[in-house]
């Protein structure tokens, strides 16, 4: 199993992590979602096509693009709807051509955001019932539904939507969505269904979180090296050491659970994936728990990065049920 990039790999992380360097740093990571400009000038750049199936307009990007694109906008701590609108609901769509052909080449300039959900009823050609909290739903041009046995496509301003917004614990807005009757268009997802895009989408939040770890770890070690107490840095103290020891081997663990559930063959991918979910959910949870604790009583405040790095991996590790949902899914 080779494990070192490609040449266009490596330019494309490189040129992500010049692109969000310039817009974040300590003062301004996770402090809300990005900014619909820079949204548009990543589209604008390719980055968004380089993911995206052949089929959707994209370059046909795989699951190791995927999880280093992720990983950098992890690191960033950007607040993004990357790994739902483009990569899972792009991945969706681009099974269907005629979806496809609507809202693949807006979706790779970052022209519009598609939200995925899972509920609600069809009857007749029309969804009605209530999805619950939607990521992006307000922000979102079209809504891909999950249904029992069928996937959808609705425009947000189709009549029979209502849509409320709520805030969620990083600063994002997602939205409570309810259907009465909203027309719904079909999909056809082929044999593969719905499973793919979904473990696409959720490599996708795992190289998130590996990259807020690594980034929440970096900041506490330099915060430990500087602060003072009894006259010497804390970091000179044994327990503090072992600790950061013990923080280094989850990101490193989760790191490489990662890497296996990118580079499995497509067949394996979803056991992959659930794996490395069951684990980095809860890993990095713990990381950002210590990083704010190792930073004292700043660390919960929101001056420092840590303290929003925190809400952001508390997110990302509840989305699809989190390490729960996925332990449940290999024991079954």
């Amino acid at each position: 199993m080779d494990l070192t990039p490609s040449e266009e790999q490596v330019m494309v992380r490189d040129m992500v992590r010049r692109f969000l360097a310039d817009r974040y740093d300590a003062t301004t990571m996770a402090q809300g979602p990005m900014a619909p400009e820079d949204w548009r000038a990543l589209g604008e750049l390719g980055l968004f096509a380089f993911l995206l199936p052949e089929r959707a307009g994209g370059m046909s990007g795989g699951a190791v693009e995927i999880m280093i694109v992720a990983e950098e906008f992890g690191r960033a701590l950007a607040i993004t709807p990357l790994a739902e609108s483009v990569v899972l609901c792009g991945h969706v769509i681009a099974r269907d051509g005629a979806a496809a052909d609507r809202w693949g080449e807006a979706l790779a300039q970052g022209e519009t955001i598609l939200a995925f959900a899972r509920g609600g009823g069809i009857a007749g050609g029309r969804l009605s019932g209530a999805v619950g909290i939607v990521r992006d739903g307000m922000a979102a041009s079209a809504l891909v539904i999950a249904t029992e046995g069928q996937v959808v496509t609705i425009d947000a301003d189709a009549p029979g939507i209502r849509r409320r917004p709520v805030r969620l614990v990083d600063g994002s807005v997602a939205a409570d969505v309810w259907f009465d009757g909203a027309p719904a268009v079909p999909l056809d997802l082929g044999e593969d269904g719905l499973g793919g895009a979904v473990a696409l989408g959720e490599l996708a939040i795992i190289a998130e979180m590996v990259g807020a770890m690594g980034t929440l770890l970096d900041l506490t070690v330099d915060y430990v090296r500087q602060r003072t107490q009894f006259g010497k840095p804390i970091g000179s103290f044994q327990v503090v050491q072992h600790r950061c020891a013990r923080l280094y081997t989850l990101l490193e663990q989760s790191r490489s659970l990662l890497l296996r559930a990118a580079l499995v063959a497509d067949g394996e991918r979803r056991a992959a994936v659930t794996a490395a979910k069951a684990y980095v959910c809860d890993a990095a949870l713990k990381l950002a728990e210590d990083a704010v604790q190792l930073h004292g009583g700043m660390g919960v405040t929101d001056e420092l990065p840590v303290g929003r790095g925190l809400r952001r991996v508390l997110l990302l590790s509840r989305l699809f049920g989190g390490a729960i949902a996925a332990r449940v899914a290999l024991a079954a």
